[in-house]
Order: structure tokens, then C-alpha cells, then sequence
């Protein structure tokens, strides 16, 4: 996770779109396109800082609750994500995740757990997949 967030930040969207599982929606464009999306967010964005909240492995799926601070535009566009990862027979590789704006816990997040989030998330309105 930590990787993929320093990519994002420096725009390097070969690497994001190596870490993309198979199954990821992105991976259904045109690889050029799919690249520019990826790489644009670098431009668009401010990345502040990643703090992971919780991990968990099983034989078949990672998943990794963080917070990550970013803004656009001196706006606040940071976000709680729970991110589901799977092996492809090379490494782990981002499948998708479910996103809440941070605006919807407190500043402090150091507390925030799975069930506490799959919580939040089930009675959000405007929660992002």
C-alpha cells in the first residue's frame, strides 16, 4: 500500500498499473489510457501523507484500512480507504476498496478498526467503490 501511495504521488503510472490485479476495473481501458488516468493524479493532487490503521491476510485476500491525507487545490480531499488486495501468482495487486471522504471520522483516525469502518461505510450515503 505503501508503495502504490509514493507512486501515486510522483505520478509513475507503470508501476500503478503493475500493482492493478486482473480483475481491476481499470485494467478493462486501453493501457494508454488507463496509464494517463493514473499518472494525472500526480498533477491533480497533494499527496500529504499515508497512515496505515489495520491489516489483515488471509490465503486469498489482504486488506489494508488507511487514511490517506491529500488535497487539490488547497481543498481537503483526503480519505479512509479499505483496500483489498489479491495474489496473481507474482505478488499482491490492488483489486478495489471501499472509500469514505475523511470527513467522516474524527481528525484522529489511530483508533479507527475494521468493523468500525464496515460500520460507517454501510450507513454512508456518498461512500465511493
Amino acid at each position: 500500500m505503501r508503495s502504490r501511495y509514493a507512486a501515486f504521488s510522483v505520478g509513475d503510472g507503470p508501476y500503478l498499473l503493475r500493482t492493478l490485479h486482473p480483475e481491476h476495473e481499470d485494467r478493462k481501458l486501453p493501457e494508454a489510457e488507463a496509464l494517463a488516468a493514473l499518472t494525472d493524479s500526480a498533477r491533480t493532487f497533494r499527496y500529504m501523507g499515508l497512515t496505515v490503521l489495520a491489516h489483515d491476510t488471509t490465503d486469498t485476500l489482504s486488506r489494508v484500512l488507511f487514511h490517506a491525507r491529500l488535497f487539490e487545490k488547497g481543498k481537503d480531499r483526503s480519505f479512509v480507504e479499505l483496500a483489498r488486495f489479491r495474489h496473481d501468482g507474482v505478488g499482491l495487486r490492488y483489486v478495489d476498496g471501499d472509500l469514505l471522504p475523511a470527513t467522516r471520522f474524527p481528525k484522529d483516525t489511530a483508533g479507527l478498526d475494521f468493523p468500525t469502518f464496515e460500520r460507517l461505510f454501510k450507513g454512508a450515503s456518498g461512500a465511493m467503490r
